[in-house]
């Protein structure tokens, strides 16, 4: 049972690290997707969503980081 510990600890640094909403952002992000497509939106509006969604958690997390840092 340690072995399995230890590799959920280094699953989560891995995936998470120091940044959660890095690995939180992009995942509500896809479920904003799925529920857009899933209402019926156009796919191509639905995949620019998603590309500015990530940029803009991106971009909130870059601005988070100098502000904390200063």
């Amino acid at each position: 049972m340690s072995w399995l510990r230890r590799f959920g600890r280094f699953l989560y640094d891995f995936l998470v690290g120091d940044a959660w909403e890095l690995f939180v952002g992009p995942l509500v992000v896809l479920a904003v997707a799925w529920l857009l497509l899933q209402m019926g939106m156009a796919a191509v509006f639905v995949g620019l969503l998603l590309f500015v969604g990530v940029l803009v958690v991106a971009g909130v997390n870059v601005v988070l980081s100098l502000r904390s840092s200063a």
